[in-house]
């Protein structure tokens, strides 16, 4: 094993992408370019109230850190309160709910509200430095009476700077076991501005699916000139066998992206949340399978552009416990030729877990295993991976659900890695109960990235939030500067 960092950790327990989804929705479209109720551009302060919380961490590596792999960071910014009014983001770690643009920042979610009426989607956007923009938040209602709620919006950017959003909406029918989704496409009218969004779903092709389970997430091309939806099929008569994976596949016509017919590229399976590389060389899915409850998995499909399998692979899990891949981004964000995937280890009894990188090489089809870090139940997890540079790295989580903490030293390598709590970004300081999912722009998506620097978001549970309610919680944005 290689040296690393063991860390011992007493708090609370140990955040899972598994929590509960606040059912999914649509129809009317209304925006609204003022910040409104629950939509905050500065920092601020929720009323305290009393948490028991400590985290002790004990570095047990020898001689400090290789300095040609260290990488400082601090917070340059926030945290920015995006809204204070929004339902878990839910998916967690999965998907991606920030965008990067060149002036802005594009964020999006789901409102809260305790009475579940009138299911609202948020697309907002938090101007950088520099930019002359105001913060923005555009609002989706759906208000059909057979609306049931929506999924947060899954977003993409194309070059041109266009905002493109695909919204899951969830519908009752007369078998009150059995609700249907549909899908929404909605885009910006004018790059880098989501203040006016387009109704463009007469583009998503019905048949031969159109009814969904909305497990989904979107990918572009490095041309942006495609993108790849994937999808759970499901029918009411099991004309189309429950959860059958497919695969829409847009090109870009105009402004819009137009869509083939959906066709399945793989069996039907348990709940599968998908993170999607749309390459050159296909479209590479890493999906977290929920076949057996005992043991979770995570597997790799490459598809190539006409929806054909080419390879698959099953991510290792000896043992029962939860094995899931929660991030996926090119360390190289001009070559997505190689694929590096966190995988989050956890055995059922918690006495084993790791945090791991891998890397798929889209060429060869090839998978390997980069890093594997043995580290604490308490300090397991889940987060982001960072390229900061062709070498170095970083690693973002929040242990315990509480402060993020930064990883650093030779991630990818065997030499050390040291963990330690990141200054100012600590929400429970605030009065937030705990933070929840962590998020950060991935060029997968089509974000600007800039070097030694990002943003990390975090959905922070608000006091008085019951533990049985998805909100209300807040959207918290951070800056990040990486250096050496």
């Amino acid at each position: 094993m290689p040296s690393l960092i063991s860390v011992l950790a007493f708090g609370c327990v140990g955040m899972k992408d598994n929590q509960k989804k606040n059912n999914e929705s649509d129809n009317l479209l209304q925006t609204d370019s003022r910040v409104g109720e629950g939509d905050v551009q500065d920092v601020r302060m929720i009323n305290p109230f009393t948490t028991i919380f400590a985290i002790v961490v004990v570095l047990l590596s020898a001689g400090g850190i290789n300095n040609a792999h260290a990488q400082n960071v601090r917070v340059t910014e926030g945290p920015t309160v995006l809204h204070a009014n929004i339902a878990g983001q839910w998916g967690g770690h999965t998907f991606c709910y920030l965008l990067s643009g060149e002036r802005n920042v594009f964020w999006s979610a789901t409102a809260y509200s305790a009475d579940k009426q009138s299911p609202t989607a948020l697309i907002g956007q938090h101007p950088k430095p520099g930019s002359s923009l105001a913060p923005v938040v555009s609002r989706i209602q759906f208000d059909e009476p057979n609306v049931k709620g929506n999924n947060q919006p899954q977003m993409i950017r194309s070059p041109d700077g266009y905002i493109h959003a695909f919204i899951g909406v969830t519908y009752t029918t007369d078998n009150p076991a059995y609700n249907t989704g549909k899908l929404r496409y909605f885009r910006s009218e004018n790059p880098g501005d989501v203040s006016n969004l387009v109704d463009r779903t007469e583009l998503i092709p019905t048949l031969p699916y159109d009814s969904f389970h909305l497990r989904m997430n979107v990918g572009i091309s490095p041309d942006g000139q495609r993108i790849a939806l994937v999808i759970l099929a499901i029918s009411e008569d099991g004309s189309v066998p429950f959860n059958t994976p497919v695969i829409f596949i847009g090109e870009r016509r105009g402004l819009d992206f137009t869509f083939q017919k959906p066709v399945s590229y793989a069996e039907p399976m348990g709940f599968f949340y998908p993170q999607v590389a749309a390459t050159n060389e296909g479209i590479v899915i890493i999906g977290q399978v929920w076949d057996n409850a005992d043991r979770a998995t995570t597997r790799l499909m490459h598809l190539n552009w006409d929806g054909e399998l080419i390879n698959r692979e099953e991510l290792p899990a000896d043992t029962d416990g939860t094995y899931f891949s929660f991030d996926l981004r090119p360390p190289d964000p001009t070559d997505w030729s190689k694929l590096v995937l966190y995988y989050n280890r956890q055995s059922k009894d918690h006495n084993d877990c790791y945090h791991e990188l891998w890397e798929y090489d889209t060429k060869a089809r090839r998978l390997r295993q980069l890093r594997s870090l043995e580290t604490q139940y308490g300090m397991s997890n889940s987060g982001k991976w960072i390229p900061a540079s062709d070498d170095s790295s970083v690693f973002i989580n929040n242990p315990s659900m509480g402060r993020l903490h930064s990883w650093r030293g030779d991630i990818l390598g065997d030499g050390e890695v040291a963990c330690e709590p990141l200054p100012g970004a600590n929400p429970l300081s605030l009065g937030y109960q705990a933070t929840a999912s962590l998020f950060a722009p991935n060029v997968l998506q089509g974000s600007v990235l800039s070097p030694g620097e990002t943003y990390i978001a975090s959905d922070c549970f608000n006091p008085g939030k019951k533990p049985e309610e998805s909100g209300p919680c807040s959207f918290l944005l951070w800056r990040l500067s990486i250096g050496e």
